[in-house]
């Protein structure tokens, strides 16, 4: 091929390349400009005082809810109400209650049958106040570094950071379950997600029905008590070398597998297909000298305990 005719090819090639990327760029940016206006926003500020308040709660439809936190006098409540249609916008009600004795109520309210939206919650509270959340529709939670007792039940995905008191998380449909960095008590229960746990230092128990579980240990306190539980998803027991428990553990479907050494409690059995199945799918025994104590069980995943990679 002549050198010229290439030449002009590859121009007329990285032109058009050029000039259709640019068409597909402008109109992804017209398409979300135009559902950008289609959406309506209402933003409300509010700052209290936090000196009498030990406990918060907050009831939301559709929304996440963020919580952070922040001076401890000083409460600060960010909400944004969205909607497709002002009527709606108009409709859709925070209601704030600071009446009842060291608790502040909070609550997103829709005026008529049929009116939709959402809001949006960013909270800054004292780290030491309790928090009580629920999202009845559609929205994440996200609660980090608030010390006093959590409860939360939500549809979607629930995460909790840096927390030192009780945490119960329920979610009700497919969200997942995240806990990371916890020094208090955990309760987690889902339905379709998963549950995990990063750096737990104390007693955890969760259920799942379909979801997957995974809880890692830095360290076992002798006191704590593990009890994991799904119907057919898999568990992930990680736990640091030094652990001393007392463990049982079974899967009816699955198989069960072990890192860590563990010692059985004596049984009488003939060596036999049935005898060798159950070492694979059942554990009775201890690990180390005892002391905590550990209890896995699934129908139809497998369990795995293995030992906490410390970094």
């Amino acid at each position: 091929m002549d050198k010229n005719v290439y030449i002009l090819l590859l121009v007329i090639i990285t032109t058009h390349t050029v000039t259709t990327e640019c068409m597909v760029q402008h109109c992804l940016h017209k398409t979300k400009s135009f559902f950008s206006r289609t959406l309506l926003e209402k933003v409300d500020h509010k700052e209290l005082s936090a000196e009498s308040i030990n406990k918060i709660s907050i009831d939301n439809v559709n929304g996440p809810v963020t919580i952070k936190t922040g001076p401890q006098k000083l409460l600060v409540v960010k909400t944004i109400t969205r909607a497709k249609k002002q009527t709606d916008l108009d409709n859709i009600e925070i209601a704030i209650d600071s009446n009842s004795n060291n608790h502040l109520a909070i609550a997103t309210i829709y005026n008529g049958e049929k009116t939709a939206g959402s809001v949006e919650y960013e909270l800054i509270v004292p780290a030491s106040v309790n928090i009580a959340l629920t999202i009845t529709g559609n929205g994440d939670a996200c609660i980090k570094d608030v010390h006093g007792i959590i409860d939360i039940v939500a549809n979607d995905n629930i995460t909790v950071t840096n927390a030192k008191k009780l945490i119960s998380a329920q979610t009700l449909k497919k969200g997942s379950i995240h806990i990371i960095n916890s020094s208090g008590p955990v309760e987690a229960l889902s339905q379709q997600g998963n549950i995990i746990g990063e750096n737990i230092a104390h007693s955890f128990t969760a259920h799942s029905t379909t979801g997957k579980v995974s809880v890692a240990y830095k360290k076992l306190p002798s006191t704590s008590s593990i009890n994991l539980k799904t119907a057919s998803g898999h568990i992930m027991l990680a736990l640091p070398e030094e652990t001393n428990a007392e463990i049982r553990g079974h899967t009816t479907h699955g198989f069960l597998l072990s890192e860590l050494p563990i010692t059985l409690r004596s049984f009488t059995t003939p060596l036999n297909k049935l005898a060798w199945s159950k070492f694979t799918k059942e554990v009775d025994g201890t690990i180390g000298s005892g002391e905590a104590t550990i209890m896995v069980h699934s129908i139809k995943g497998n369990v795995k305990i293995v030992e906490t990679k410390i970094t």
